[in-house]
């Protein structure tokens, strides 16, 4: 038999293989960590489960950032048991509702949905599409080939080029008349930023799109915003960023990328759905899902 039990620093650590990486350390500090809740399933002291989540005090809300059950002891009810708890905890403590987001293409995957289904979560909704290849794949793409060359007008330049004044024309036009989504706009996202396939895009010497990346690992490259002015998207300019961007990483012996594309960006997700699917060696989506709590 089972007991389910809100863990204490001195117990918390037994359970760090129950989380990801990036989670472990608040376990090891659970007496600072006041907005932080990790609830533990063990037998006879034998760590079987752990369920961790994060109040958010600014919308009474909880997130939940992992959950996780021992193999060996799956199907039991531990899943069940540590959800339900973790809900009840985080109502006592005036939270109104909670949520998680989750990324799919994993063996756990369907079981964890089983698992919201029966707590009565929400339906899972997309959210991202999450992509993830070889760079050598990925050019052996016919349109990356096709769209290599730019016309004369056209001018690809490392990101780290640009000028103070191309900064401000960009911020004053998107005030004026805003042509940048929100999420995709560069300055946000230039932090430690990775130089070597960071890229604008130039036309008629005006700045028009960009690539920013991100390094994340020494093997792996992480493409994170990108966007190209609208009127020229039908021109495939974006797809001459992604492959100047894949030729210098390629000459550089780093050899994998990863990229998230939000559902909102209809022609990105079709996009991908349409030309890169079969050069990818995954695509898996990232799932949100909540519950209300009286």
């Amino acid at each position: 038999m089972y007991a389910i039990d809100i863990l204490q620093d001195t117990t918390a650590t037994n359970y760090e293989k129950f989380t990801f990486p990036a989670f472990r350390y608040v376990l090891q500090n659970l007496e600072i960590e006041k907005s932080i809740i990790a609830i533990a399933a063990s037998d006879l002291e034998q760590p079987l489960g752990l369920v961790i989540a994060e109040i958010r005090q600014d919308d009474q809300s909880a997130q939940v950032h992992s959950i996780f059950v021992e193999p060996t002891h799956r199907s039991t009810g531990i899943g069940t048991a540590l959800l339900t708890g973790l809900e009840t905890e985080v109502s006592n403590r005036g939270c109104t509702k909670i949520e998680m987001v989750y990324t799919t293409g994993k063996p756990t995957t369907p079981a964890l949905e089983r698992l919201l289904q029966k707590c009565h979560w929400a339906p899972p909704k997309s959210r991202m599409l999450l992509c993830k290849g070889n760079v050598e794949k990925v050019m052996e793409a016919p349109w990356i080939t096709k769209y290599s060359r730019l016309p004369s007008a056209y001018q690809i330049f490392p990101w780290v080029e640009i000028t103070d004044q191309e900064r401000q024309a960009i911020q004053k036009q998107q005030e004026t008349q805003p042509w940048i989504p929100e999420d995709l706009i560069p300055f946000q996202h230039e932090n430690n930023l990775e130089p070597l396939n960071s890229l604008g895009l130039r036309y008629q010497g005006q700045v028009v799109g960009w690539v920013i990346n991100h390094r994340f690992s020494s093997d792996t490259i992480r493409y994170t915003c990108s966007f190209v002015r609208k009127d020229l998207q039908k021109m495939g300019r974006i797809i001459s960023l992604y492959a100047e961007a894949a030729k210098r990483q390629y000459k550089a012996h780093i050899m994998n990328g990863i990229w998230t594309v939000p559902m909102e960006h209809e022609s990105m997700v079709n996009f991908v759905k349409q030309r890169w699917f079969a050069y990818l060696n995954s695509v898996d989506e990232t799932r949100g899902t909540g519950k209300l709590l009286k």
